[in-house]
């Protein structure tokens, strides 16, 4: 049996999601871009589990983070975030190829933007200086280990943007895994942005997809740069029927993956030749830093005995999921023990 950690994207879809696909392809498609009935089915309930007027199915979450950036900015113009951020160090340069725009690099910490910076980089306008035409926040944030910006943090942020008449995109490719960490509904935090998006295929696992979602006149221009981004599929109507399921079944479990991912973080920190931080472990995702080897030699040890994890500079990088179990965890353990001290794996 393969435990495949590399990401949570990897996991299958549920047979209830297989079973919805298996229906939808039964059902007409719309041949127009917002025609299709299970499509629009998929973005009413997205829209209204963000409390957002409307939604849009794209194809991956970096189109949708692409598409809201190109909606605010000019050519020319900045928008604020920080270098860890994923639109900066895992979006091929998008923004600047597509949009014209350029990321301004503020402080941080885990990904939380300075408020200080923020107020700073939205001072008085200045003619040599790039407008900003969009702050962009990253909940959870990937390269820091899924951790968590704290709700007021986000707030404190919004509040400086809106003073300062710049609109927020939250790129909530995992959002349903920080709503879960703060014990509060999506909505809260999608209530903190202006536009936001979200990944089905990470933490609710279904094959593939991403939501924009925003205020009703944004959206309607954003089918618009989807299509021009190459982004307008159709008919999408099986691969919507499986985000459908993803909304409605895997929110509520997300909880498990984060139980997990603790379990897997204390335990790793129990075995000598890795650095681990537990309490770093905030969401389904744990950083292991061998101090012995590098991470690409541990991975591919961990591979041959049937685990795969992903090399991530100094660290491997473990990601649960759906199909991760307390069994699969406890499997892991004993294969990092086998590869990094001998002890002989038992199971």
């Amino acid at each position: 049996m393969v435990i495949d950690l590399r990401s949570d994207f990897i996991a299958r879809p549920t047979q209830a999601m297989v079973e919805a696909m298996s229906l939808a392809a039964e059902i007409p498609g719309g041949f127009g871009p917002r025609e299709d009935p299970t499509v629009m089915r998929l973005e009413a309930l997205a829209a209204k589990t963000l409390g957002k007027p409307d939604a849009l199915f794209v194809p991956t979450c970096m189109m949708a983070n692409q598409i809201a950036i190109h909606l605010r900015c000019r050519p020319g113009d900045a928008f604020l975030t920080e270098a860890e951020a994923h639109v900066v160090t895992s979006e091929s340069a998008a923004a600047s190829a597509l949009s014209g725009a350029m990321p301004r690099l503020l402080a941080a910490t885990n990904g939380a933007l300075d408020p200080d910076a923020v107020a700073a980089a939205l001072g008085p306008a200045d003619a040599q200086r790039a407008r900003v035409g969009l702050i962009l926040q990253e909940n959870t944030h990937v390269r820091s280990g899924g951790r968590v910006i704290p709700y007021q943090h986000m707030q404190n942020v919004s509040q400086i943007a809106r003073a300062g008449g710049v609109p927020v995109h939250l790129d909530g490719a995992r959002v349903f895994n920080a709503a879960t960490a703060l014990g509060r509904p999506a909505c809260d935090l999608a209530a903190l942005a202006d536009t936001v998006s979200f990944n089905l295929n990470k933490g609710l696992g279904a094959p593939l997809g991403a939501i924009l979602a925003g205020p009703a006149e944004l959206i309607a221009e954003a089918v618009r740069v989807r299509q021009m981004f190459g982004g307008g599929w159709r008919p999408a109507g099986i691969p919507a029927a499986a985000g459908i399921v993803a909304l409605e079944t895997m929110i509520d479990r997300m909880s498990e993956d984060h139980a997990n991912a603790r379990g897997l973080s204390e335990g790793l920190a129990e075995i000598d030749g890795l650095s681990v931080d537990p309490g770093a472990t905030e969401t389904n995702i744990v950083l292991a830093r061998p101090t012995g080897t590098s991470s690409e030699v541990l991975a591919e040890a961990l591979a041959e005995r049937g685990v795969l994890v992903l090399p991530f500079g100094p660290c491997i990088r473990l990601v649960t999921h759906h199909e991760i179990t307390e069994d699969a965890v406890a499997e892991t353990l004993a294969v990092f023990r086998s590869v990094l001290t001998g002890e002989k794996n038992g199971s």
